[in-house]
């Protein structure tokens, strides 16, 4: 039985590198961050544009190029769970760390507020994605999908499981387009869609199991 590429599993942060065509590499963007006077940086793009594949992109390079330096990471949901994970977090910060708070607009006007009294104390810097840009901190970089991206991660997925050769048929396919037109910058949901579309044009090879 062979897997569904369109997994969950396959795409989620950290299961496939950032690719950016060329604009800029990791390398770059971490001295860039490093060299932030302040030491807060963000990292923009709405939902489902590979933020957080961005970030775990960075972190690698960060314990590649910073080995001695701590990374605290944390990807928020909403609400007290939001709260809690931050604490959690929080409360192991060290100085001269690094942390990176994924989701920070989840947070409300408090946990922000901690967030930057306990970076100011220890002198940790700051790494974040967000919507929209927050005051004081400089963006690094904006993640956005356009056709070359999309098309780049439904090959590269492809690719990766071994059936590089469905690709032309499911890009020209009408539940391909139709989930583009539908979702625009979500890339994210476009891979669930597709999820479903191998589902249904290979059920008979794709195993059955949940994403």
């Amino acid at each position: 039985m062979q897997a569904n590429p369109f997994a969950t599993r396959f795409f989620q942060p950290g299961a496939l590198e950032y690719e950016y065509f060329g604009r800029t590499n990791s390398r770059e963007l971490i001295d860039r961050f490093w060299k932030l006077q302040n030491g807060k940086g963000s990292i923009l793009g709405p939902h489902g544009s590979g933020k957080s594949t961005l970030i775990a992109t960075l972190m690698r390079e960060i314990e590649s190029l910073k080995p001695t330096v701590p990374i605290h990471h944390v990807r928020f949901s909403s609400g007290t769970a939001s709260f809690s994970a931050l604490e959690k977090s929080r409360r192991h910060w060290k100085t001269d760390s690094v942390a990176i708070l994924d989701g920070y607009e989840q947070l409300s006007w408090l946990s922000k507020v901690l967030v930057r009294m306990t970076a100011a104390k220890r002198s940790i810097r700051l790494l974040i994605t967000t919507h929209r840009p927050v005051q004081g901190f400089e963006t690094l970089w904006t993640t956005f999908v356009d056709e070359d991206s999309s098309r780049w991660v439904i090959r590269e997925l492809l690719q990766k499981n071994n059936k590089a050769p469905i690709a032309p048929s499911l890009l020209e396919s009408p539940e391909w387009h139709a989930s583009r037109a539908q979702h625009g910058q979500n890339l994210r949901e476009s891979l669930f869609d597709m999820y479903d579309w191998w589902h249904k044009n290979h059920s008979n090879r794709t195993e059955t199991t949940s994403q």
